[in-house]
């Protein structure tokens, strides 16, 4: 496969010309910007036994042909905010290069001839208290199926303490320091104050960020003969994040990617694709509040770097992306599309399957979230509906958009009727979801798990005490014999189940919203599955 995608990648790259010229002229009209700086690195950091790399476990990539190495990367990066009165439009320096030290792990073939020519930087979620890759799992069949590089950045200081607990000798460089002493900062407290919260420490600036994604994203195109990715012909480089890290993307995209810049003025960042990111925002430095979605520095600036929002039915109320939501773009100079996964959960089931060590996680500290993550719902089954087949077309369409300047498929927003709708932290949306007659969501990505289905997909659930992630879970209500047999016949149900799901699939896979890898699996399970 990954041969057949490099001979792709030549065609891509052949009309990649006229997609970079579009990028050149996105940048033509721009003021001159500095080229981004390059950080410092150590390693690859030594594993043993008694010192591995943390990290999303589950796969075994020596049988993909793949290697996974972790670096140390140390540079220095600004603090930002809007100005003395708040009202500037683009960020302000307020403290200059603060230094910082942060990880990278990287996720390649072990045989430079195997690679695509493409690298995804995934910023690291960090809600758990730990830190953790969650689009990886998601994404990685694709990666690995094309010769894809994954690379991991951590990029919040609450995890560099954690880290640091698991591993004080591996981690212990590893810094987010605010680079104002405590007497000087408007918020947060110090490890002795009660109420003390590592997500808004003195000790740390979650702001530093911004420029330690731009400075890993050229690091990862660095050609010198000790940089990371010696040796691989680095053509692209995406940015994606999930979650809270969606937000942080979103974030970057909206007012920092434009002046991340190599030396022939091209982007860092080539495209981006925030997975239930809601369209939110984060603040851009620690004592700031983030920009709602009615100012225009929550919004993407008026050009940019192609860019992909992919939520979930559950990120719509719940997480608020109902308030972020816009039109496409065919605009050369500042592409844009939306997708909202009919039926999804905004934490796929299947996560749970790729979780770190649980003694390291032991060893992270008495953290809030520290209860095991699972389904936590009182409801008989978590929402199975698979994320992880549908979104790899969506980095793959992402690629084409940049590479070959083929424009992705459109898709309607998930269809709303008169309602009540409540959001996580409790805001009243007058609005529902508007169902069909099997309480599946109307509009939206579809899947054969809605248009032939066997269930009705929830994006939440009822808690039980101790397991918070309900919400995130979701919840699903599998038919019974008799509605299968309405839906299917009494005679020949399987055989009409299976041959309906293959005719979903062939119009998704024709119409670009399945790879033919997944397309394959969802048939597999069809016939795999028992209906009566």
């Amino acid at each position: 496969m990954r041969a057949d995608k490099s001979r792709l990648q030549g065609g891509w790259r052949r009309q990649a010309l006229i997609s970079a010229s579009s990028i050149a002229l996105l940048l033509a009209a721009a003021p001159a910007m500095a080229e981004t700086p390059l950080p410092s690195v150590e390693g690859p950091i030594p594993v043993t036994d008694a010192s591995p790399i943390f990290t999303t476990g589950g796969t075994d990539l020596e049988a993909h042909g793949y290697e996974i190495e972790e670096y140390l990367v140390s540079g220095a990066a600004n603090v930002y905010d809007w100005g003395a009165d708040g009202a500037a439009q683009e960020p302000q320096v307020v403290t200059a290069d603060a230094p910082y030290t942060t990880r990278m792990i990287v996720r390649r073939p072990a045989d430079p001839a195997d690679f695509s020519g493409t690298v995804w930087v995934e910023l690291n979620n960090p809600s758990r208290g730990w830190d953790v890759e969650v689009q990886w799992p998601a994404i990685q069949d694709k990666v690995m199926r094309d010769g894809d590089i994954w690379v991991s950045m951590t990029a919040k200081p609450n995890v560099i303490a954690s880290l640091q607990r698991i591993d004080p000798a591996r981690y212990g460089k590893l810094a987010m320091t605010n680079p104002l002493p405590p007497e000087q900062q408007k918020c947060g407290l110090l490890p002795q104050e009660q109420g003390y919260d590592e997500n808004l420490s003195k000790l740390y600036e979650n702001g530093l960020v911004w420029d330690m994604i731009s400075q890993v994203g050229a690091l990862v195109r660095d050609t010198s003969a000790n940089a990371p990715l010696a040796g691989y012909n680095v053509q692209h480089v995406f940015g994606t994040g999930e979650s809270q890290t969606g937000f942080f993307l979103n974030t970057y995209a909206n007012n920092f990617a434009n002046a991340a810049t190599l030396a022939d003025g091209s982007p860092v960042y080539e495209g981006f694709l925030s997975a239930s990111g809601a369209g939110r925002t984060v603040p851009i430095s620690q004592c700031l509040a983030a920009m709602p979605a009615d100012d225009p520095r929550g919004q993407l600036p008026a050009e940019h770097v192609p860019f992909i929002r992919a939520d979930a039915q559950g990120d719509i109320f719940l997480l608020g992306s109902y308030d972020w939501r816009r039109e496409d773009s065919d605009d050369p100079k500042a592409g844009y599309r939306i997708y909202e996964i009919a039926g999804a959960p905004h934490g796929p089931a299947f996560i749970t399957n790729y979780q770190p060590d649980p003694e390291a996680i032991k060893r992270a500290g008495d953290l809030p979230t520290q209860v095991a993550y699972e389904y936590g719902g009182s409801e008989t089954t978590a929402n199975h509906l698979p994320r992880q087949y549908i979104e790899p077309a969506m980095y793959a369409n992402l690629e084409k958009w940049v590479i070959e300047g083929t424009l992705p498929p459109k898709s309607t927003p998930i269809a709303t009727v008169e309602g009540e709708s409540r959001s996580l932290s409790g805001v009243v949306y007058p609005v529902a979801f508007e169902t069909d007659e099997h309480g599946n969501v109307l509009g939206g990505v579809r899947s054969p798990y809605l248009d032939v289905p066997t269930a009705t997909y929830f994006e939440s659930a009822t808690p039980v005490e101790g397991l918070p992630y309900a919400w995130s879970f979701g919840h699903q209500v599998d038919f019974g014999t008799a509605k299968l047999h309405q839906l299917y016949g009494v005679v020949g149900a399987y055989q009409n189940y299976v041959s309906q799901v293959r005719s979903s699939v062939d119009q998704l896979l024709a119409e670009g919203w399945l790879l033919p890898e997944d397309a394959e699996r969802i048939v597999t399970e069809a016939e795999l599955r028992s209906v009566p």
